[in-house]
């Protein structure tokens, strides 16, 4: 068999934007090259320069390449993994995002046992070693021999069955830019990152560092105040101008007098589960610039080192005992047009025979704690370990009775669900839907479910809705909630726990089932808002207590019938009156079922 084919590079892309919108698929290289040997240094980048005038080359920067190219580092020892290594290709698939299909050649996903196991997860140093680094790296701070520096360590685990199954995991965690899964050697490398590296166009050159993080809120609202909070935070816009500074300076060695130019300063992209702070620098290459000067010039990334640079890289060289490999280095590709792409690599996990390791690290500055930050890398470790959160659909439920009740209300929190999960939402195909579904609708009242996938498309069913006077028993469940939990905030398919519980709610003859918090608050139903009523007033759980926040709700609270107060167990039982709401039922009396649960819950 022919050793070529076992090397291959697949480079995705699940954000899209109006820069990057293709995945390309590298399979069947017709060379393969790799620096192993430091004295091949200029040989090796002489010889990728020659294959990028034919072929699209495709491969890897490893971080210690950063060492080799500068002569403050000379005597360091030398890597036993490669420093680079790249793979020439005739023509790549090509997966156009916006156009929905391949606009060069094809791609078919391999058919794989989808089966794997992470265990045996270490970490590469221990505690008391990591915040000892820690402490010397805020004295070389202290004593000015840097601003900041980006300090890393490792996870080293056992792996076991596909590491193309991890990979898709791996991506439904983290939606990001520049995502990887290759096989080189025997070796398999998984990239999921959001950090750019450059992009050159022609003579033009793009970094964008990415430097300063915030988390998400937990529905629109808030993810608005985090991100104009990371916006005007001054710590992290201060580690972002640093990194900043230093791209420009190097860039600056490379390209025409007066070119270099922040065209974004502070951007927050939105993630999975953080908002993070780029800033976007461009420049005009100098003519003629090979590739060895490029590299040269802006390898590895500030935004992995610190700054200044190389006094970052040496104290870097002193305080990690491992080599990083790929971590923090670079993967992309150069084009035969002189264009090339490269990402930050972070989130990368290397897999060789049945180990695996993932990088990890922060920007260390003067005010981190080293307690805190070594807190901050155990919990990095979720993104290996958290199981993937399952497909979901957005839902709606609209009553309509001669006319879709509250349809405003409806529309908007569709529309916000939409933008906070990144579902894709046509307002206009949502509305010609529900009105093409009322004409068939004959006389009574009908419930209208309308269901959201992430690519926009829609589902809508009906069905009547009886007129019977029932009595709205409702029981307490023993499952305790949590407040953070964002999909407690949304109305989507993913609510496994509320229907369970209302299972058993229905099977001892109750309407519905009535949540508490990990704080012991009421927060709301299965399927309604909840209300007690005391010395003539009703009130209402806040949304921070972790609920839904109902259109019912949401129309009686603006008419200033109602107030928001935390309420308790005791304070539900011991109310006036009990009322429950959905867009269904509307606004109803609720009385609490007297079961072994509720009973056992009270004492």
């Amino acid at each position: 068999m022919d050793v070529r084919n076992n090397y291959f590079f697949w480079l995705e892309t699940d954000k899209i934007d109006d820069e990057n919108y293709r995945s390309f698929y590298f399979n069947n290289p017709v060379k393969i090259i790799k620096l192993v040997n430091a004295e091949r240094l200029e040989e090796f980048f002489s010889e990728l320069e020659t294959l990028t005038k034919k072929y699209y080359v495709v491969g890897f920067f490893s971080y210690e390449l950063g060492y080799l190219l500068e002569e403050a580092f000379s005597d360091r020892v030398q890597s036993s993994f490669p420093y680079a290594l790249f793979c020439a290709y005739e023509e790549p698939a090509i997966y156009d995002h916006k156009e929905e299909r391949f606009i060069s050649g094809n791609f078919e996903e391999p058919h794989i046992n989808p089966e794997y196991e992470i265990a045996n997860l270490q970490l590469s140093i221990s505690e008391k070693e990591y915040i000892e680094n820690i402490r010397t790296i805020k004295n070389y701070i202290r004593n000015g021999d840097i601003y900041q520096a980006n300090y890393t360590i490792r996870y080293n685990f056992d792996f076991t069955g596909s590491p193309y199954s991890l990979y898709l995991d791996l991506k439904k965690k983290q939606r990001a830019a520049y995502n990887v899964f290759s096989r080189f050697d025997d070796y398999y490398l998984l990239s999921i990152t959001p950090e750019l590296f450059f992009h050159k166009l022609g003579n033009k050159i793009i970094v964008k560092p990415m430097k300063g993080t915030y988390t998400r809120g937990r529905n629109l609202y808030e993810d608005r105040v985090n991100s104009q909070f990371l916006r005007n935070d001054k710590k992290n816009m201060s580690e972002n101008i640093m990194i900043v500074d230093l791209l420009r300076n190097d860039i600056g060695k490379i390209s025409e007098h007066g070119s270099v130019k922040v065209n974004r300063l502070y951007e927050i992209e939105k993630y999975n589960t953080l908002f993070q702070m780029t800033s976007t620098i461009e420049s005009i290459l100098e003519k003629n610039i090979s590739i060895y000067e490029l590299i040269k010039s802006i390898f590895p990334s500030g935004s992995v080192t610190g700054a200044p640079k190389i006094r970052s890289m040496e104290i870097i060289d002193e305080l990690e005992e491992r080599d990083r490999k790929i971590y923090t280095g670079s993967i992309g590709f150069f084009e035969p047009s002189g264009n090339a792409m490269f990402n930050v690599a972070i989130r990368t996990i290397l897999i060789h025979e049945d180990r695996g390791e993932m990088g990890i690290g922060g920007g260390i500055v003067y005010d981190s704690t080293p307690e805190d930050e070594f807190m901050e890398c155990k919990l990095k470790s979720q993104f290996l370990l958290k199981d993937p959160e399952k497909d979901f659909s957005i839902i709606e439920s609209i009553l309509f009775d001669k006319r879709f009740r509250h349809l405003d209300l409806h529309l908007n929190r569709m529309k916000d669900s939409a933008e906070y999960f990144d579902y894709k939402f046509n307002e206009k195909e949502f509305l010609l839907g529900l009105n093409d579904i009322s004409e068939t609708l004959t006389d009574g009242r009908y419930k209208v479910r309308i269901l959201l996938e992430k690519s926009g498309g829609m589902q809508i069913n009906t069905s009547r809705v009886d007129n019977i006077e029932r009595n709205y028993k409702i029981s307490i469940s023993e499952y305790h909630t949590e407040s953070n939990n964002i999909f407690f905030f949304h109305k989507t398919t993913n609510r496994h726990i509320y229907e369970r519980e209302l299972i058993k709610a229905r099977e001892r003859g109750c309407f519905d089932v009535i949540f508490l918090n990990e704080k012991d608050e009421i927060t709301e139903g299965s399927i309604t808002n909840i209300y007690i009523k005391r010395d003539g007033i009703v009130f209402t759980p806040p949304i921070d207590c972790g609920l839904l926040n109902g259109t019912i709700r949401q129309h009686i609270l603006k008419k200033d019938r109602i107030k928001e107060k935390i309420i308790t167990l005791k304070e539900l039982i011991s109310a006036d009156a009990v009322y429950i709401s959905n867009s269904i039922i509307g606004f109803k009396r609720a009385m609490l079922c007297h079961d072994h649960n509720s009973r056992a819950i009270r004492s």
